[in-house]
């Protein structure tokens, strides 16, 4: 606990750095549309602890009208993170903290409440979910998917490295979702937005799961931060793996363990598991834990 206290103040502190650097340089406003994008993370937050699950849907669908189709697609932190290791290699550091403090407060977040952004409001997955259909769902072998989702570092790695050595962002370039939101693109990208659209029927957030670097770096964040996932009380579960085939991310363990193990790098706080939990002895712990949960929110 003592070093998530440091780690937490570590980020506020490298926050607060960056919005005084924005104050002093006479820029310190937020465009709307990243305003919206924390509204929502924070409307997210009250949603999930006190059991309004039934809000993400609707969180998600406003998120891909505005922040997909009104915006264009041109929110995504991916394009923050790029642009900060770009202007690295540019050395061009007076650009630096508009995006360090787009970034750092997104992590913030992340940190404090779990990772929200990616579940419950990022206009990208929000599409691959709608378009999911269990029905003709197909399971990706377990070992093929377990290195499939290792390439999301190697997209990470290659989206702090590419700007910082060619001045340019790769991911820009190549985003299917820029094709899909503001309605045009070259064939690469329309070909790449069509396998991904046919894909997301058959897979569960594909690009989430194996290309979003964002999603990787957010899900570290996740990992070390206050959000978790655990028993209310342990003697009351089943063992009935229930919790394990709700989570369509494959984030949760339980069949032949004494214990739910969840890999908090892949949960983005969906709460399935807790949700199709028989005895509900599944719960989410984040900051907001302070305040006390009135029954009639509790799903039945």
């Amino acid at each position: 606990m003592i070093r998530k206290i440091i780690t937490a103040l570590i980020l506020l502190l490298l926050l607060l750095i960056a919005g005084v650097s924005l104050y002093h340089k006479a820029n310190f406003s937020l465009p709307p549309k990243l305003i919206v994008m924390f509204i929502l993370i924070l409307i997210a937050a009250v949603a999930l602890r006190f059991k309004l699950y039934w809000l993400r849907p609707f969180l998600l669908v406003t998120s891909v009208a505005y922040l997909g189709f009104y915006e264009g697609s041109c929110l995504c932190p991916n394009g923050a993170l790029q642009n900060i290791f770009m202007y690295i290699g540019m050395e061009r550091y007076g650009k630096i903290p508009f995006y360090a403090f787009e970034i750092l407060l997104l992590f913030l977040l992340v940190f404090l409440l779990g990772n929200l952004y990616c579940g419950w409001v990022c206009h990208k997955g929000g599409i691959q979910e709608f378009l999911y259909r269990p029905s003709f769902a197909i399971k990706v072998p377990e070992k093929l998917d377990y290195w499939l989702k290792k390439m999301r570092y190697v997209f990470l790695g290659l989206a702090i490295l590419y700007p910082v050595l060619y001045k340019h962002k790769v991911f820009c370039k190549y985003d299917p979702f820029k094709a899909l939101f503001n309605l045009e693109g070259s064939t690469v990208l329309i070909i790449l937005l069509g396998v991904l659209l046919i894909s997301s029927i058959f897979i569960y957030r594909p690009y989430c799961r194996y290309v979003c670097p964002l999603g990787a770096i957010l899900g570290i964040v996740n990992s070390i931060g206050l959000f978790k996932i655990d028993f209310t009380s342990k003697n009351e579960c089943l063992n009935c793996i229930i919790c394990e085939n709700k989570c369509l991310l494959g984030s949760i363990r339980a069949r032949g363990l004494d214990r739910v193990i969840v890999n908090r790098t892949l949960c983005f706080a969906c709460m399935e598991c807790s949700r199709g939990c028989p005895k509900r002895v599944l719960e989410e712990n984040n900051l907001l834990r302070i305040f006390p949960e009135k029954k009639k929110f509790s799903v039945k």
